[in-house]
């Protein structure tokens, strides 16, 4: 198989803020990158991460980036972040930075746009007692689409 047609036969997961969702949406749902930085969508194979280990803490950004989740199911583009030619190239302080969150044997990248549906199941899990937000009880800001 070629680079960029990695096929996973599970879905891939891809979570995102406020402000993410609202570029996304919550109807024919396309992912892409957002910052010429990082120019790929990261995913996980991880339906819950450990946010942390997964780089969506909030170290650098202050949004919850656990508020929304979409599923990705047609994986085909997507590859692991472990094994890709993106990750040969960065510098090794760069990469040693970006992996010192822990956990990048389930980072998948893509240079996008990848189809994906939002998961209207999707509950942040409990911290520090907190009671886990229900489904149903999520606040939905104004309808991006």
């Amino acid at each position: 198989m070629q680079r960029g047609q990695t096929m996973t036969l599970t879905p891939l997961y891809h979570f995102t803020c406020r402000d993410g969702y609202r570029l996304i949406g919550r109807y024919n749902c396309l992912l892409i990158p957002q910052t010429p930085v990082w120019p790929y969508v990261w995913l996980t194979t991880e339906a819950v991460p450990d946010f942390e280990a997964t780089g969506l803490g909030s170290v650098i950004l202050k949004c919850d980036r656990r508020e929304y989740r979409y599923i990705v199911r047609d994986t085909f583009g997507c590859w692991p972040w472990l094994s890709s030619q993106e990750r040969r190239q960065l510098p090794p302080a760069r990469l040693e930075v970006l992996e010192s969150y822990g956990d990048p044997e389930h980072w998948w990248i893509s240079p996008g746009p990848l189809p994906a549906e939002w998961d209207r199941s999707w509950k942040l899990p409990r911290v520090g007692g907190e009671q886990p937000v229900r489904a149903t009880e999520q606040t939905e800001p104004d309808d991006p689409a």
